[in-house]
């Protein structure tokens, strides 16, 4: 049943899914206490994954695994530490990779990806890239993920593509997306191959900063060229509230994409957007035009009307 928690399985649950599996979970934990049965240090670390952005539950599974001796993995380090690190419990964050140290833990790939997230997200850029060099030799996914993250959150996002393309191997089309093929990416040698979070994060930050042309076109890089089907989220991630008042036509022409490209249907929530923001587009030309009629209809009244001296002649 707890096996059941990993991150692994849970990437394809839905939210009803997850909060079973949580309910779930605490029912065998409280059976397990009752029958006397321990925890392993995989169960923790499991149960650290499902409860990671409920801190309470996170901190009380840590403290029984303290508590009842069991063995800590670094597995059920990285998941504590990620679970801080989501709840924004920074100061924590740091105590546990202190306390890592100190069970004699030597950090791994995992951890040196959380590591760099921890040091974006506290304003370290200077020691995230260092972590970043010392660990991007290994190949990792998870390590480019986060730093391309940090990099992001920092606005630093030429940066962020410039990394994409060493990432993949494909530097030597310099910073035009357009020139990506999948023959192009064929030839790339020694690259790391992006997953679905890569583009999620290149196209979330572009998105955030308004620049939805080259949000679209790591959407085609993604489908086209690494074929990484699309998701309902990867779209969400372009349509929000702020793209769709700035670049509705854009948006909407993105939002028809979805059925017609990639036979997904758009949810509620993107639909509800795109509507909403035609309404407040609506409305706010309507009273630039009142405002406009107002300002000329002064204007006359100033300078264009007959004045009295005509008439009275």
């Amino acid at each position: 049943m707890l096996g059941l928690l990993q991150p692994k399985f849970m990437h394809g649950y839905t939210l009803q899914d997850v909060d079973w599996m949580c309910d779930r979970a605490q029912h065998v934990v409280e059976q397990m206490g009752q029958d006397r049965l321990e925890l392993t240090g995989d169960d923790v670390s499991n149960l650290l994954s499902c409860f990671a952005s409920n801190t309470g539950a996170v901190d009380q599974v840590w403290q029984y695994a303290t508590l009842s001796g069991v063995v800590r993995n670094i597995d059920c380090f990285n998941s504590y530490l990620n679970a801080k690190i989501f709840a924004k419990d920074y100061k924590r964050a740091f105590n546990v990779l202190e306390e890592m140290a100190e069970a004699g833990l030597q950090p791994n790939v995992t951890t040196q990806a959380y590591l760099i997230r921890l040091y974006g997200l506290t304003g370290d850029l200077a020691a995230a890239r260092r972590v970043f060099d010392q660990v991007s030799g290994e190949g990792s996914v998870l390590v480019y993920n986060d730093m391309l993250d940090v990099l992001g959150m920092n606005g630093l996002v030429e940066e962020m593509r410039r990394l994409f393309l060493d990432m993949t191997g494909l530097s030597s089309i310099g910073s035009n997306l357009s020139k990506l093929t999948a023959d192009v990416c064929q030839q790339a040698k020694g690259a790391v191959a992006p997953n679905r979070k890569t583009f999620h994060i290149l196209i979330k930050w572009h998105s955030q900063y308004w620049d939805v042309d080259t949000a679209a076109q790591y959407l085609r890089v993604m489908s086209e060229v690494f074929h990484i089907q699309p998701v309902a989220k990867t779209f969400k991630l372009i349509i929000t509230h702020r793209t769709a008042i700035r670049e509705f036509q854009k948006c909407a022409s993105i939002g028809v994409l979805m059925g017609e490209k990639y036979n997904i249907t758009p949810p509620g929530y993107i639909v509800r957007t795109l509507e909403s923001a035609a309404k407040q587009i609506a409305k706010m030309e309507e009273m630039i035009r009142k405002s406009e009629a107002q300002q000329s209809s002064v204007f006359y009244d100033l300078f264009g009307g007959p004045s009295e001296n005509t008439t009275s002649h």
